[in-house]
Order: C-alpha cells, then sequence, then structure tokens
C-alpha cells in the first residue's frame, strides 16, 4: 500500500531544499507539519530518511532513492496534468546586470526558447543584483570576486581582466612601453577603484597615491566612454571579446592574469519548488565555464 500523497509531496521538498522549515513555506503549512508527514513515512518504510544536521536535514542512503523516485513522479504528474490544462504563463524572473544580459544572456535567449517555449523569461535590470533582487525576482545573476563567492555557487562565466582603450587613446597617450605608464594617463573605472589596483598589483606597479578617475556603476557606459577615447580602462575576457574583434578598442599589454571575478547564478529559497525556476538555472549552469 502507498503512502499519502501528502506525506510523499512533504518529503520531496525536504529532500530538494534540505530543511523541514524551507518545505514548509514551499508548500504553506507548518514546519510541525513536514516533520509528522516524514516521520509517518519513515515507519510506513521502516527506514530512516533522513539525518538531521543542526536545523537543516541530509538524505540517508534509503531516503535518496526514494529523492530520486519521488522527484521523477511528481515531474511526470506535473508534465501529464500540463497536457490536459490550460495554465497561466510560467515566467521566471531574472535580476542581472545590463552588461551580463547584453553580453552573456542575449546571444543566447534563442537557445533556451528552443529547449523551453513554454517559460517566459522576465529581466529585471539592477546594477547590484545581490542587493536589489526584489521580493518577485525568482533568480539572481551575481557579479563578486572568485574568492568571495559562495562556497556551493557555479561560476557561469569567469572573468579575466585586461587593460584596453580605443587606438585613438593609444596614438595620443602611448605608445606605452609598461604598467606604470598608465599612472600619468586618465583611467575609468567601473564602481570602485580596486579593478585597476588589482590589475597594478598583478603587474608589480606599486601604487604610492590614490588612484584617481571617474566611476561607472554600468559597465555598457565604461566600455563606450573607453572606445570614444575617455581613458583606458580595465577590460573583461570574454565580454569585450566583440569589441575586440570589430577595433573598438585594444589591448594595451599582452598580460594574461588568471579570472579574478565572475558571475554566478542563485535562486530564492521560496522559488526552488517552482519547477521552471528550476529549469532556468539547471539552463544557465550548462554553460558553466
Amino acid at each position: 500500500m502507498l503512502p499519502s500523497l501528502s506525506a510523499l509531496r512533504a518529503f520531496d521538498a525536504a529532500a530538494r531544499l534540505g530543511s523541514f522549515r524551507a518545505a514548509a513555506d514551499a508548500l504553506s503549512v507548518s514546519t510541525t507539519a513536514i516533520s509528522h508527514h516524514v516521520r509517518g513515512l519513515e515507519d510506513h518504510l521502516n527506514a530512516q530518511l533522513f539525518h538531521r544536521v543542526g536545523r537543516n536535514v541530509e538524505l540517508s542512503e534509503d531516503g535518496q532513492r526514494l529523492a530520486e523516485a519521488t522527484s521523477e513522479a511528481f515531474a511526470r504528474l506535473e508534465d501529464a496534468v500540463d497536457s490536459f490544462t490550460q495554465r497561466s504563463r510560467k515566467v521566471v524572473r531574472i535580476a542581472a546586470g545590463p552588461i551580463f544580459t547584453a553580453r552573456w544572456l542575449m546571444p543566447r535567449i534563442s537557445d533556451f526558447w528552443d529547449q523551453h517555449p513554454g517559460i517566459e523569461l522576465e529581466f529585471t535590470p539592477t546594477y547590484r543584483p545581490g542587493e536589489s533582487g526584489g521580493a518577485t525576482t525568482d533568480i539572481i545573476i551575481r557579479w563578486d570576486r572568485l574568492q568571495n563567492m559562495p562556497h556551493a555557487a557555479a561560476t557561469l562565466v569567469a572573468l579575466q581582466p585586461i587593460a584596453v582603450a580605443a587606438p585613438a587613446f593609444v596614438e595620443k597617450h602611448g605608445p606605452f612601453a609598461n604598467p606604470q605608464d598608465l599612472l600619468s594617463v586618465p583611467i575609468l573605472h567601473q564602481r570602485n577603484h580596486w579593478g585597476w589596483m588589482d590589475w597594478f598589483s598583478a603587474q608589480d606597479v606599486p601604487i604610492s597615491l590614490p588612484l584617481r578617475g571617474p566611476v561607472f556603476e554600468d559597465a555598457n557606459v565604461l566600455i563606450r566612454g573607453a572606445a570614444e577615447g575617455q581613458g583606458a580602462i580595465i577590460g573583461w575576457l570574454p565580454l569585450i571579446e566583440q569589441d575586440l574583434k570589430e577595433g573598438r578598442v585594444v589591448r594595451l599589454f599582452d598580460e594574461d592574469m588568471p579570472a579574478t571575478h565572475g558571475y554566478f547564478a542563485e535562486i530564492r529559497d521560496d522559488a526552488r519548488s517552482r519547477r521552471e525556476s528550476r529549469k532556468v538555472l539547471d539552463w544557465l549552469n550548462s554553460y558553466m565555464s
């Protein structure tokens, strides 16, 4: 005799989210109800399904086996129901910076549409997605130093810093024999001065005075300023490959620094229970660099 559907649903949510509290929030029930369902299911099966780890839970070997079955079963059930009913739009909202949206996501949108024609994406442009995703956002694309990323985060794209400027800028202020020459010419900054400071440090150039130059939040504005000859910038490979290919900017040196920053995706806890949100996250992670 099969256990109740409610018990299996409670177990499936706890197995996916790793927490009875998160499962309760996802199913709009109490934590006690989740615990009761799981305990009844363990009694019914005469097996321990979870190991308690602080406030979270981890699947036991038997729990892992059951979780694989419930995940597949509920997915098939949802597909069957979808085939018989007209449902409202499946919208997944993503918060991401303008340059990532324009230069990384946009070239891949048709691929997503081919794979998931029933899911509609809505993008919220924000310069600091980690701080202003908003309660209606399902997935947040964060930009940070690789060393500061959460331990479990998957890097969508790793960014390698290089010094670039317009050909006209090089003609006016160059030639540049070594990185230290850039300390005496106009340079532009994104968000703060750390991009250039990290770059100079990697080139063994000592910084004795605070760096100067305007600071911009939008990297697209920064790149346009560089292309118009307003200053040298730290460009990020692979996001500026097209600008280099078309000659809007040129590399000032042949430096080969390792990637220092990157983008990674996070799904909000209350969006994990939505199958379409998990599909979008899986699609994003399929491009991991």
